[in-house]
């Protein structure tokens, strides 16, 4: 099947159709790629697991409160030496112009100095007024700060962003002079809408970055113009369709995605996208020189490669496939999206690629063009002698990538925190400048309450009342309002320590221990950002302990399947394990220790896992693959360095581009996705110039034609292990 596949995509007539067929494709589709971005939602709800307390919670407040899920706005107002009696009027004008703006969704605007300005909820809204007072200070001790809270039920990221925005430009600027009245707004709201602008430009950006690094390097290693610009056409292509398609099933409801995840997608098609078509490019090249024709030539490139790049891909394919089991819906959206876009990118590969370089012929290596039977220039020599030098002293070689490896595996025993929001910005945004503030000057836990919902009994709410004030995770509790059928009641709690910190998380299942034995075995949940915070990363964990073995055995299934071994798949995907160890404990040292960085994302490890996994042993198959091609004329210690001679350019030049694009993402104000691109193209690094260079080549050398057991490289049946 891959034959006629081949020889179709590379046909003299043939080639024309499949390129035709993805142009009218490319055409129909194309209009709809634009709109993925505006498609995206960003809200921390949106995404979180189905069966936590935080979840319920806001499906209860959405529900059956009349204020429904409320955002608040945190409007900081400071003056060094102590606010004026002037700073005081303007914060009351500010407050009731607020009021009198007709903001979207609005519920309450409360005062530093006057209480409750101005309700929008009715009765409901105005016994939320009655009870604010009960809350920590809203002015500091020294005078010099004062808290404006503005209340509203606001769901929509546009909404959310839109009346932040609103609110900036109505109070004083943050950068006002020294000595002068300065503002900021945080909270809930503030910090969404600046997340949601960073996400905004993400896409674009990537792309810019992505598609210069990959051509600078393109043109770098094979110094032609043409080769350069094909595979990225071709990706582009499959990447203008997967996002046409994306677009599609999320507007039908199939799915949500987010920023982050539509990021991740554009680094790994071009990525892989552009290995993938580079193992093609490398291979044509090869068989130029042994074939008169063009189209022979093609499709003796494509039936070889196909092989090791379709188990590549089905690699990546089914590792993204698995987060769909994942119960963080934030991961879980993230496997169907990555799925379509390596299908996408190995069927473009496969196919519009070939076609495209027949069309080509020759010329598309100009200025160093391939001639019927000359032979290939150096630096294959280099390989080869690199791979001789691994087998005099295969023991050392391997003995030495081991060590190193392990050594920086030892890194993950270093003990990191979790980023709060404030940290997950790579800049300093308005809502992060707040939160010091709030931090330094007045109550940490009022940059975001956590909600508590208890059944609408009295004793039940003075128990979890008298509960909560007593505990020393809580600075204060208020009953807030009442469900509209009157059996629930919700208590808003300020915590004594920053919302967004370890210590706040980590006093999350205190609290709900606290509430469910004041409850005595009624109604008793407790969310807000705080608790989904805790709730996200506990899933986190809960989801690595399935998605990771998973990915595991899938991986080692196709590579049996691929080599026709056992012995292979079994070190090929154990020193892929050991690099990602030592990627992430390397990483972990570089971010505590060079970078200052003390915390890190909670998601670092599974996902960089993920990827380096299935990206890693990608390379690894391009390598063994075409050790065991050779391995069949040759011999084991011939095969396996002529293989290393053959793939060596190739997968070199592969490894630095997708290290490439993964460190595109270092280039985000998001430090999430900085960590994570460091950590991605670090391992690669490791995975392209140790792992495959020497430690897979090392372990070849000394297991001989046992790697292939229980089959034989040279007949391809089951026969018993030899020495050789």
């Amino acid at each position: 099947m891959l034959r006629r596949i081949s020889e179709f995509s590379a046909g003299r007539r043939s080639k024309w159709i499949v390129i035709a067929a993805w142009v009218v494709v490319v055409a129909a589709v194309g209009g709809y790629s634009g709109k993925l971005q505006d498609a995206t939602t960003n809200e921390n709800e949106d995404y979180l697991p189905a069966s936590s307390d935080s979840t319920a919670v806001i499906e209860l407040l959405k529900e059956r409160f009349p204020e429904g899920r409320d955002v608040d706005a945190l409007v900081v107002y400071q003056r060094e030496g102590g606010l004026t009696p002037a700073d005081r009027a303007e914060i009351a004008a500010n407050a009731r112009e607020i009021c009198d703006s007709g903001f979207k969704e609005l519920q309450l605007v409360v005062s530093p100095f006057d209480g409750p300005v101005c309700t929008g909820g009715g009765e409901d809204a105005t016994a939320e007024a009655e009870s604010s007072g009960g809350g920590p200070s809203a002015v500091s001790e020294d005078g010099s700060t004062a808290l404006l809270i503005v209340k509203s039920g606001l769901t929509d990221s546009d909404d959310i962003k839109e009346t932040v925005h609103d609110l900036r430009d109505l109070t004083p600027s943050p950068d006002a002079g020294e000595g002068e009245l300065r503002s900021f707004v945080t909270g809930p709201a503030g910090f969404a809408s600046d997340a949601i602008e960073a996400f905004e430009d993400l896409d674009g950006t990537l792309l810019t970055v992505t598609v210069s690094l990959v051509l600078i390097l393109l043109l770098l290693i094979y110094r032609s113009p043409v080769v350069a610009f094909v595979p990225l056409v071709v990706v582009g292509i499959a990447y203008t369709i997967v996002a046409a398609a994306v677009y599609g099933l999320v507007e039908g409801g199939a799915f949500d995605v987010n920023g982050q995840t539509t990021g991740i997608l554009i680094v790994l098609m071009f990525g892989a996208g552009t290995d993938y078509c580079l193992l093609i490019v490398a291979r044509y090249r090869e068989e130029l020189r042994r074939y008169q024709d063009k189209h022979v030539a093609m499709a003796h490139a494509t039936e070889r490669t196909a092989p090791a790049i379709l188990s590549a891909g089905g690699t990546v394919f089914a590792a993204m496939l698995v987060l769909t089991l994942a119960d963080l819906k934030s991961t879980q959206s993230m496997g169907p999206v990555l799925a379509i876009g390596i299908a996408v990118t190995l069927l473009a590969g496969l196919t519009l690629l070939p076609a495209v370089l027949a069309a080509l012929g020759r010329r598309a290596f100009w200025p160093s063009v391939p001639s019927f039977g000359s032979e290939q220039a150096q630096p294959l020599g280099m390989w080869r002698r690199v791979g001789h030098l691994v087998h005099d002293h295969a023991p050392l070689a391997m003995t030495v990538s081991l060590l190193v490896l392990a050594l920086g595996a030892f890194g993950n025993l270093t003990d990191r925190g979790s980023l709060d929001f404030g940290e997950g910005f790579r800049n300093d945004p308005d809502s992060v400048r707040g939160q010091e503030v709030i931090d330094t000057e007045l109550s940490a836990g009022q940059v975001a309450v956590s909600n508590v919902i208890v059944d609408n009994e009295p004793a039940q709410i003075e128990a979890a009342l008298t509960a909560l004030e007593g505990s020393d995770e809580v600075e204060s509790a208020q009953l807030v309002s009442v469900s509209d059928d009157g059996k629930l009641a919700r208590i808003d709690v300020t915590l004594a320590s920053d919302p967004f910190s370890d210590a706040a998380s980590d006093s999350i299942p205190v609290l709900r221990d606290v509430v469910d034995e004041s409850a005595g075995g009624g109604t008793a949940l407790v969310g807000g950002l705080t608790a989904e915070n805790h709730d996200t990363e506990t899933t986190l964990a809960s989801d690595a302990k399935l998605i990771v073995p998973l990915i595991l055995l899938l991986i080692f299934l196709i590579l049996v399947v691929l080599l026709r071994a056992v012995v292979a798949p079994l070190y090929l995907v154990a020193t892929v394990v050991l690099s990602f160890a030592f990627a992430l404990g390397i990483s972990k040292l570089i971010f505590e220790y060079l970078f200052n960085e003390h915390n890190g994302d909670p998601g670092l490890a599974t996902f960089a896992f993920i990827f380096l996994v299935a990206l890693g042993v990608d390379y690894n198959i391009f390598l063994i693959s075409r050790i065991r091609e050779e391995a069949v004329k040759l011999g084991n210690k011939e095969g396996v360095i002529a293989g290393l001679e053959r793939t060596g350019g190739v997968i070199t030049s592969a490894g630095i581009i997708l290290a490439g694009t993964f460190s595109a993402l270092m280039a985000l104000p998001l430090e999430a996705l900085f960590q994570l691109g460091f950590t991605v193209a670090l391992g690669l690094i490791v995975d392209t110039f140790l792992v495959r260079a020497v430690l897979v080549p090392s372990i070849a050398f000394q297991l001989g034609d046992r790697s292939w057991w229980p089959w034989s490289a040279k007949r391809g049946e089951a026969t018993r292990p030899s020495t050789g």
